[in-house]
């Protein structure tokens, strides 16, 4: 007798889901490299936006190209003029801050020898 291969029904049913499961998983990975492949382009157009918003707020944020040599030289003058006044306020509040707490100490130790000496006035009164 010859012996004939037969595939029963339980082990057809297995090969067959186990196929569909194959499918299923290949179908999903492609839809999943599809959105990512998407999403990087999308974020590649993002960055090329960016870029030109940059290069274009680059070329506005240089005004004095249109200046002459002495309008801008007049520019930097005032501005070297306003640093040094600058300079010269901060120096002068620096020293009246020193000042004032100078004369606030002084203020302080005159009357604390007051109240010393008004002290010993009523201790003596006392003894």
């Amino acid at each position: 007798m010859a012996t004939e291969a037969v595939i029963s029904d339980g082990v057809l049913t297995g090969i067959l889901i186990l196929l569909g499961m194959v499918i299923v998983y290949l179908v999903i990975r492609e839809i999943r490299i599809m959105k990512t492949a998407n999403r990087s382009l999308e974020l590649e157009l993002e960055r090329d936006k960016l870029k030109l918003l940059q290069q274009h707020e680059a070329q506005k944020g240089l005004p004095f190209t249109r200046l002459s040599v002495e309008q801008t030289a007049a520019i930097r003058q005032v501005e070297d003029e306003n640093e040094t006044l600058e300079t010269r306020v901060y120096a002068k509040e620096k020293l009246l801050e020193t000042r004032m707490t100078r004369l606030e100490h002084l203020v302080k130790e005159r009357k604390l020898d007051n109240l010393l000496a008004n002290e010993e006035v009523q201790e003596r009164k006392v003894k």
